[in-house]
């Protein structure tokens, strides 16, 4: 198959996909089999996981320092907002329709005394505080998202401020 470039035509994506549907071949057919190999995906899962904040930093302080200006920067990042708000409000709707339509839990027997979890209210200024980080190791280590970005934002800010200076920083 090899020498025809058959192999070497079919795109990253789709083998993603063929990937996809002979693993979920080879739980159907082979369950026992599958579950023997559950160490293999956690190891997967684990690297996907490590990749994630390495990645999401590169690909912001890169992208903020191609744009040059932190004006444009700041255009773009209301967009980005004002567009993350609608397809939330969007996500919202339609899982809200969804929990409607098919009501899970329905049938469930509540066990009165039971116990429930509670969060503590946090007030304005502790989630304030949780968005920055006091180290960005830690928070690339605990997977806290939100504060990579926030420090990110920070670092490409203060390279394009910097200017030619920060050229080997995002390099």
């Amino acid at each position: 198959l090899t020498n025809m470039g058959i192999l070497t035509r079919i795109s990253l994506t789709w083998w993603i996909v063929i990937a996809l549907f002979a693993g979920i071949a080879f739980g159907h057919l082979f369950p026992e089999q599958a579950k023997e190999m559950g160490t293999l995906s956690t190891i997967f899962l684990r690297l996907i996981k490590s990749i994630i904040a390495p990645l999401l930093f590169a690909t912001l302080v890169h992208g903020m320092y191609a744009i040059g200006d932190i004006k444009a920067m700041g255009r773009i990042g209301l967009k980005a907002i004002i567009y993350f708000e609608v397809l939330t409000t969007i996500a919202l709707f339609v899982g809200l329709g969804f929990v409607n339509f098919v009501q899970p839990g329905i049938g469930m027997p509540i066990v009165p005394g039971a116990d429930i979890p509670k969060m503590a209210p946090q007030s304005f200024s502790k989630i304030l505080e949780h968005t920055f980080p006091s180290s960005i190791i830690q928070a690339m280590a605990e997977g806290e998202v939100l504060q990579i970005v926030v420090f990110t934002c920070l670092f490409g800010i203060a390279c394009v401020a910097v200017g030619d200076k920060a050229k080997h920083v995002v390099q």
